[in-house]
């Protein structure tokens, strides 16, 4: 069975993302189901990553619970999941939903110089849209969190980087204002709580909805090595390992081959590698220790 299209004959597909197929259960209820897709670059690969989209689910599920202090989020009760006649092979790839209206913005946040804002740096000499003086290293830490909105593209199509201007213009001042202190807010707990955990969150983004009563509300995804930048953390030796434990193992290995934006078999030892990775970070992140 290639994907979960064939397994939820009862619900109609609404939407079919990079990597995750969205159901409409009924008029206030969605269902998300993570496959093991992956993308790279804004392109959507055929081959899949097994196991990966079990891991991403219960990632975003962990993360979920721990800042709903800070926002609420769209999850639903795992009890109301029973209810619905899915696969016992899928049911652990799959999040019950509330509907909102999402919005058309993926916030960004920055802790450290790297990926796509190092390589803007590095030419432009821009940081957050603005051009610095200031002489950075590749990985530095920012003195403090920089928050670095984008567009949010269809599938197929690429993000693109705006300002904070830009952003206002597009879902109003009051809005952006509370997503951009929100989305630092989260970062910040997620940044300390990993960092004791021996994982370092260098960049990630955020996407938000409102509910049916106005409130924004955060969606989709949250705190994964598909929407994070993770490094291995010594809390001892006080070093950080910056091999990347997130996609950037793949985007790495796409970039080595000089891939053409075109459709590979993926390697099993690449898959093996990217998946231990994605194991690695989640058994740390949800230790006990």
């Amino acid at each position: 069975m290639k994907d979960s299209e064939k397994l939820f004959g009862d619900y109609e597909l609404s939407f079919k993302g990079k990597v995750r197929d969205i159901y409409n259960i009924n008029d206030n209820r969605l269902l998300i189901v993570t496959t093991d897709r992956i993308s790279a670059f804004d392109y959507v690969f055929e081959d899949i990553i097994p196991g990966k989209g079990i891991l991403l689910t219960k990632v975003t599920k962990f993360w979920f619970k721990l800042t709903n202090r800070i926002i609420a989020n769209h999850l639903l009760d795992k009890s109301e999941i029973r209810n619905l006649n899915i696969s016992n092979d899928i049911i652990d790839r799959c999040m019950l939903v509330k509907k909102t209206k999402v919005l058309p913005i993926e916030a960004i946040v920055r802790g450290h110089l790297a990926g796509s804002a190092w390589e803007s740096y590095k030419k432009n000499n821009i940081i957050n849209n603005e051009i610095t003086n200031k002489i950075y290293k590749e990985y530095q830490k920012f003195d403090q969190a920089i928050f670095t909105p984008s567009t949010k593209a269809n599938v197929r199509e690429k993000d693109l980087n705006i300002s904070f201007d830009k952003m206002k213009a597009v879902i109003g001042e009051d809005l952006s204002v509370k997503i951009k202190e929100t989305s630092l807010k989260l970062y910040e707990f997620a940044y300390k709580y990993a960092e004791n955990k021996g994982i370092i969150i260098a960049d990630t983004k955020f996407e938000f909805g409102l509910d049916e009563n106005g409130d924004l509300v955060l969606i989709d995804e949250i705190f994964t090595p598909d929407c994070s930048r993770f490094w291995l953390y010594d809390n001892k030796e006080k070093k950080i390992n910056y091999d990347s434990f997130d996609k950037q193992f793949f985007r790495n290995y796409l970039i080595n081959m000089k891939w053409n934006n075109n459709q590979i078999n993926i390697p099993e030892d690449i898959k093996q590698k990217l998946i231990q990775r994605y194991q690695l970070a989640y058994n740390l992140i949800t230790s006990s220790a």
